[in-house]
């Protein structure tokens, strides 16, 4: 008794055509969007300062975002990082600003706007 008629042969190559018309479509689209739109390297491939802080409550992140681009960091990231309280600020490469004194600024400037309820975990 047969419940399922299994075929034992699937015609793969029978639609090669189409699969290698729609592959290499894929492949001038990928191509074209590369060279168009470029690729948008983050501070692991372009030099910056990465920033782990923590707060005492769970921080408004467009906030802190709003505090660094006032300070002057137009291109910066900040992102939850670990727990609610946590963030992680990310800033490109300062033209005239040592790694250092971008995270001390940054750092100080925002412990004025929160009252110095933050803490730095780490720095690169």
């Amino acid at each position: 008794m047969e419940f399922f008629r299994i075929k034992k042969d699937i015609p793969f190559m029978r639609h090669a055509l189409i699969f290698n018309v729609i592959s290499a479509l894929t492949f001038v689209a990928a191509v074209f969007f590369l060279w168009h739109n470029g690729l948008h390297l983050s501070i692991e491939f372009t030099g910056g300062t990465s920033m782990e802080l923590n707060y005492a409550k769970p921080p408004n992140v467009e906030k802190i975002r709003t505090g660094i681009t006032g300070m002057g960091f137009e291109d910066n990231q900040v992102t939850n990082f670990g727990t609610a309280q946590d963030i992680l600020v990310r800033l490109p490469l300062a033209k005239n600003m040592a790694t250092a004194a971008v995270s001390e600024k940054v750092y100080s400037g925002l412990c004025k706007v929160e009252n110095g309820n933050l803490k730095e975990i780490d720095t690169q």
